[in-house]
């Protein structure tokens, strides 16, 4: 008999070591609702109230009830005005799941006279030109757009270009690590707006 081959066989399945399993990238974050307020409540009957939201890690946001479409932001406000007493749910959404937070405004006492208008996103769109993730070293071009009444834009981190108010203006700049885009928009009045885009380096 020729026990030799089969010993040998069985040794070595013996003493083989079992491949380690591939590793996993990390799961998402789950999004997050840094803040969401309103400037005022009670609000008086027949007047805007200015509510204000704050977002990470997040895609899609979405506010019932609320007609308009609304984006990711570090700090948005917006106006509403409600008719009655209402509830106002905030809800934002990633690749890490969903998330929502409600907010109750009420109505009473009588309009104020010469109230302020609540402020208006000055940022209406900013995003990176092909993705959210770039070969080391490569250069990446930002667009954005902003309202009539912006008077200044900057970003952090700066760039060697000088950013103009406008529609469809872009900068471009060279990414050698993950890095996160804040454009801040400003308008005569000193009230500001931001908003942020991040970029994954990578293969």
């Amino acid at each position: 008999m020729r026990l030799f081959p089969l010993l040998f066989i069985l040794s070595f399945a013996a003493c083989s070591t079992p491949e380690k399993p591939a590793a996993t990238a990390p799961p998402p974050k789950p999004p997050k609702i840094t803040h969401f307020y309103a400037t005022t409540n009670p609000v008086p009957k027949g007047e805007s109230a200015t509510v204000c939201y704050g977002t990470e890690d997040a895609t899609e946001v979405a506010l019932a009830p609320y007609n308009d479409t609304l984006k990711p932001s570090m700090n948005r406000c917006i106006a509403v005005t409600p008719a009655g007493p209402t509830t106002y749910t905030l809800t934002v959404k990633g690749p890490g799941g969903e998330t929502s937070s409600t907010l109750e405004l009420s109505v009473g006492g009588a309009p104020t006279p010469k109230s302020a208008p609540a402020s208006t996103p000055l940022i209406t769109s900013f995003q990176s030109i092909g993705g959210g993730r770039v070969t080391p070293g490569k250069p990446v071009q930002f667009c954005y757009s902003t309202r009539p009444e912006t008077v200044s834009v900057s970003s952090s981190p700066g760039t060697s270009a000088v950013l103009k108010p406008g529609q469809n203006q872009c900068f471009v700049a060279n990414i050698t690590k993950t890095t996160t885009y804040i454009l801040t928009a400003r308008d005569a009045a000193g009230s500001t707006d931001r908003m942020q885009v991040t970029v994954t380096a990578g293969q």
